[in-house]
C-alpha cells in the first residue's frame, strides 16, 4: 500500500536548522581553536593604528563667523521721494550663496596666500616611519643626533624658514633640495642634483633660475630640506580646496569659514586673515560702487536742474497770462494723484538708469526695476483716464503745476542723495559684519584616535578571522572528523584523541641508551583516553570481521608520521587482552617502525619470509603481551613492492588467517608507495588512518581514489591525534577522563 501521507511541513526545516547549527558550531570552534592567533593579529593591527596615531601630525581646525546683513543703502540710491513714497521693489534679502562663492574667490584668497607664503613649502627630509617617530621624540629647535648613521636626514628639531623665493617656471612645483652647511651657509640643488645656488643665511641670493632669501636655518651641517615653490595659481587653488564655507542655519545670513592646519596658532591667524581679506574686499567693492553712483547722480544734476527751471518758467508764464488759478475740487484731487505718480515714475527711471550702469539687462535687479516702471506707467494711465472730463484750460493748468512740483521733488531728492552718499562713502563699512573671530584651537580634530582604534580593532578581528579560516582550509589539514565523513562519505570507525602520555613515553624512549623496547600505552596506561577510544574501535572492528572474506585487516594512511604504527600496536594489544590470538605484521619493509616495540623473530621478518630466506614459524616472534605475535619488517629489500606481489604473500596470509583471530598489517602510506594497494587487495578490510590537521582534502581524496582504483575494499577510516579541544569532543573526552579517573 502506497503511503500518501504528506511529509511533515517542518521536517525539511528541522533538517536544515540542524545542518546550519552544525556549520555554525564548526565555524565558532575554528575561531575558538585559534583564538590566540586571531587576537594576536588584531593586536598587531591595533598596534599599527597606535603607531600611526603617534607619528601622525595632529590637525587643528579654526573658524570665523561673519554675517551678511539685509539692506544696502548704496544700491538703494533713490528709494523715497520727499513725500515718503517707496519706489524700490520689495525688501532685500541676504545673498549668502553669492557671498560664499566670493569668500572662496581668488580676489579674497590670493592676499592670504601671499601674506603667509602658502605657495612655499620647506620641510626636513625624513626617513620613512622612523623619521616621523624621531621627530615626535625630539625637541623643536634642537636638532637630534642622526639615527642609523644617516646625517642627511632630519631626525627632529630642525627648522628652516624662507622669506622669499622666485624660481623659473620649469622649477615650479618641483622638489628642490636645500642642504645646510657650516657657518650659516647652504646650497640649493635641483631634483637631478645640479647646483642652483650657494648662499648665506639672511641674504638675498640669486642664481641662474632661483632667487631666494633664507631667514632661519637650524640644522646639523649636511641636513637636507625639501623646498617646493608652487605656481601661484596652484597654491591658490590648493588653498581654496581646504576652505570650508557654509551658512549656519537656514536663511540666517551667518556664514562660517573653517580651515584646517597642523599649526594651531597659524591656523587661527590664517582664518582671521581670510575673514579680514573678505571684509576688505567687500568694503572696497562697496566704496567703488558708491563712487560710481555719486558720479552718475552728479552727472544728472544739471539736466534735472534745467528741467526744474523750465517747468517753473512755464508755470509762471501761464499764471501771468491767465491770472490766478482757481482749481476745482476735482482738479485738486487729480493734481495730488498725478504728482505722486510722476514722482514715482521719474525716480524709478533714474533708479533704472543707475542700475543699468552697474548690471546687465538680464540682471534680476534691472529686470525688477523695469517691470515696476511699467506697472507705474500703467497705473498712471488708468488714473488719468478717470479725469478725462476736466476742462482743457483747467487740465493744462494742473499739468503745469504737476510738472513743476515733480521736477522740484526729483531735484531735491537728488541733492539729498548726493549728500548722503558722500557721507556714507567716507565711513562705509558695507553690510558684512564680523561676528566671531577665530581663536587658537586647543585640541586637534585629527587623527580621531577613538575612531581609528575602534576601526583597527574591527579590522584586526576581521583580518584575524580571515587568516584563521585561510590557515585552516588552505595551509592546514582537516581537523574536523565530521567533515571527512561529510565530504568523502567515509565512515570513521574510531576517533582517537591525542595522548600526552604517549608523547611523554616517546620522549623518554628517545633519551634511553641502547635498544630498549618502547612501552605500549595500552599496557602501561590502560585508562588513558586514547586507549579507551581504541577499545571502541576494537569493538567496531570485531563486528566488521564477521562479514569479511578473511580476518586480515590492513592499516594505511595518505602520508607518513600520522601515528599509524601507534594505532596498530595498541589495537593489537587490546584485542589480545580480550583473549584473542593476534598476529601483528610490520609490512613497511622500507621504514618499519614496529621494531621499536618488539624484537624480531629468530630468522628475520617479512622480507626474509617473502624472499624464501626464512620459514613462517621462524619469522613469527612472540611478544610480552599474552596472545600477541609479531612479524617484523625484516631487512630492507631492493624491491619491496615486487616482493609483496610474489605468490608467497597470499599463501601465507591465507594460512595465518586461519590460525589467528586477527591479523593486523601495518602498511606503508598509500600516497608514497603502492604497497598498501597490494596488501589491501588481499585483506578482508582496509582502514585509512588520518591524523587531525595533517591532510588536505586533496590528499585524502587522492588516497581514497588510489585504494578504490586498485580494487581495495576500503572499510572506513580512523581519525587519530584529535586535540581534546576539537568541537564536539572536548566535553566527551573530559567526561571520559572524569569517569576513568580513580
Amino acid at each position: 500500500m502506497v503511503n500518501t501521507q504528506a511529509p511533515h511541513p517542518y521536517a525539511s526545516l528541522a533538517v536544515k536548522t540542524d545542518e546550519e547549527d552544525v556549520v555554525l558550531g564548526h565555524l565558532l570552534q575554528v575561531i575558538v581553536d585559534d583564538i590566540w592567533l586571531l587576537l594576536g593579529i588584531a593586536l598587531v593591527v591595533v598596534a599599527f593604528a597606535g603607531l600611526y596615531c603617534y607619528v601622525a601630525k595632529p590637525v587643528y581646525s579654526a573658524d570665523v563667523h561673519v554675517r551678511v546683513e539685509s539692506g544696502d543703502s548704496t544700491s538703494q540710491a533713490l528709494t523715497q521721494t520727499q513725500t515718503g513714497a517707496v519706489i524700490n521693489s520689495g525688501p532685500p534679502t541676504p545673498q549668502t550663496d553669492a557671498e560664499i562663492e566670493i569668500i572662496k574667490s581668488r580676489g579674497v584668497v590670493a592676499p592670504v596666500v601671499e601674506r603667509f607664503k602658502l605657495n612655499v613649502s620647506v620641510m626636513p627630509k625624513t626617513f620613512p616611519i622612523l623619521g616621523a617617530i624621531a621627530v615626535r621624540l625630539a625637541t623643536p629647535g634642537h636638532p637630534a643626533n642622526p639615527w642609523l648613521g644617516m646625517p642627511s636626514y632630519g631626525w627632529g628639531g630642525e627648522e628652516a624658514a624662507i622669506d622669499s623665493i622666485m624660481v623659473a617656471p620649469a622649477f615650479e612645483g618641483r622638489k628642490l633640495t636645500l642642504t645646510a652647511g657650516a657657518a650659516d651657509d647652504f646650497t640649493l640643488t635641483d631634483p637631478d642634483g645640479r647646483l642652483l645656488l650657494r648662499g648665506k643665511l639672511g641674504k638675498i641670493e640669486r642664481g641662474a633660475a632661483v632667487t631666494m632669501k633664507v631667514t632661519k636655518l637650524i640644522a646639523r651641517p649636511g641636513t637636507q630640506f625639501v623646498v617646493v615653490r608652487l605656481n601661484d595659481l596652484d597654491a591658490i587653488t590648493g588653498f581654496q580646496s581646504g576652505i570650508q564655507v557654509s551658512e549656519q542655519g537656514k536663511q540666517t545670513g551667518v556664514i562660517q569659514i573653517s580651515l584646517e592646519g597642523k599649526d594651531p596658532e597659524q591656523t587661527a591667524l590664517i582664518a582671521n586673515a581670510l575673514a579680514q581679506s573678505y571684509l576688505h574686499q567687500h568694503v572696497t567693492s562697496k566704496q567703488a560702487e558708491a563712487t560710481k553712483m555719486l558720479e552718475f547722480l552728479k552727472s544728472e544734476e544739471p539736466r534735472l536742474k534745467a528741467d526744474l527751471e523750465r517747468t517753473e518758467a512755464q508755470l509762471t508764464e501761464y499764471q501771468r497770462r491767465s491770472g490766478s488759478i482757481n482749481a476745482s475740487d476735482e482738479a485738486r484731487v487729480y493734481l495730488e494723484g498725478s504728482v505722486l505718480y510722476e514722482q514715482q515714475i521719474a525716480a524709478q527711471r533714474l533708479q533704472l538708469a543707475s542700475l543699468a550702469q552697474r548690471y546687465t539687462d538680464e540682471h534680476p535687479l534691472v529686470v525688477a526695476a523695469r517691470r515696476q516702471l511699467g506697472q507705474l506707467e500703467a497705473e498712471r494711465a488708468r488714473y488719468e483716464h478717470k479725469f478725462r472730463s476736466l476742462p482743457s484750460t483747467e487740465a493744462k493748468a494742473v499739468a503745469l503745476q504737476r510738472n513743476a512740483k515733480v521736477a522740484e521733488d526729483i531735484y531735491v531728492l537728488l541733492l539729498n542723495r548726493v549728500q548722503e552718499l558722500s557721507v556714507q562713502k567716507a565711513g562705509m563699512g558695507g553690510n558684512i559684519r564680523l561676528v566671531d573671530a577665530a581663536l587658537r584651537p586647543g585640541q586637534p580634530i585629527k587623527p580621531k584616535k577613538a575612531l581609528i582604534f575602534s576601526a583597527a580593532m574591527l579590522l584586526g578581528l576581521i583580518v584575524g578571522t580571515g587568516v584563521v579560516f585561510l590557515r585552516r582550509n588552505l595551509l592546514h589539514g582537516i581537523e574536523d572528523p565530521d567533515r571527512v565523513e561529510r565530504i568523502f562519505n567515509l565512515p570513521l570507525y574510531g576517533i582517537v584523541p591525542h595522548s600526552a602520555e604517549q608523547a611523554r613515553l616517546d620522549t623518554s624512549a628517545s633519551h634511553a641508551a641502547g635498544h630498549v623496547p618502547r612501552p605500549i600505552l595500552a599496557c602501561v596506561k590502560p585508562k588513558d583516553m586514547s586507549v579507551e577510544s581504541l577499545r571502541s574501535l576494537r569493538t567496531a572492528m570485531q563486528f566488521v570481521l564477521t562479514e569479511t572474506k578473511n580476518r586480515v585487516v590492513v592499516l594505511t594512511g595518505p602520508t607518513p608520521r600520522i601515528g599509524k604504527s601507534f594505532l596498530a600496536v595498541n589495537l593489537a594489544a587490546l584485542v589480545a587482552h580480550s583473549g584473542k590470538r593476534v598476529l601483528l605484521i610490520d609490512a613497511d619493509m622500507r621504514r618499519g617502525m614496529l621494531k621499536r616495540y618488539f624484537d624480531a623473530g629468530p630468522a628475520g621478518g617479512l622480507s626474509e619470509l617473502l624472499s624464501g630466506q626464512a620459514a613462517l614459524e621462524e619469522a613469527i616472534g612472540e611478544t610480552t603481551v599474552p596472545g600477541l605475535s609479531f612479524i617484523a619488517s625484516g631487512a630492507c629489500p631492493a624491491n619491496p613492492s615486487e616482493l609483496l606481489m610474489s605468490p608467497r604473500l597470499p599463501q601465507y596470509l591465507d594460512g595465518i588467517a586461519k590460525r589467528y583471530d586477527l591479523v593486523l598489517v601495518d602498511s606503508p602510506p598509500i600516497l608514497t608507495v603502492t604497497d598498501a594497494a597490494i596488501l589491501g587487495g588481499l585483506a578482508g578490510a582496509t582502514f585509512l588512518v588520518l591524523r587531525s590537521g595533517m591532510h588536505t582534502e586533496a590528499e585524502i581524496g587522492d588516497a581514497i581514489k588510489r585504494l578504490r582504483t586498485a580494487g581495495v575494499y576500503l572499510q572506513g577510516g580512523i581519525f587519530n591525534g584529535v586535540p581534546p579541544r576539537t568541537r564536539g569532543y572536548g566535553r566527551s573526552y573530559a567526561a571520559m577522563h572524569e569517569y576513568l579517573s580513580p
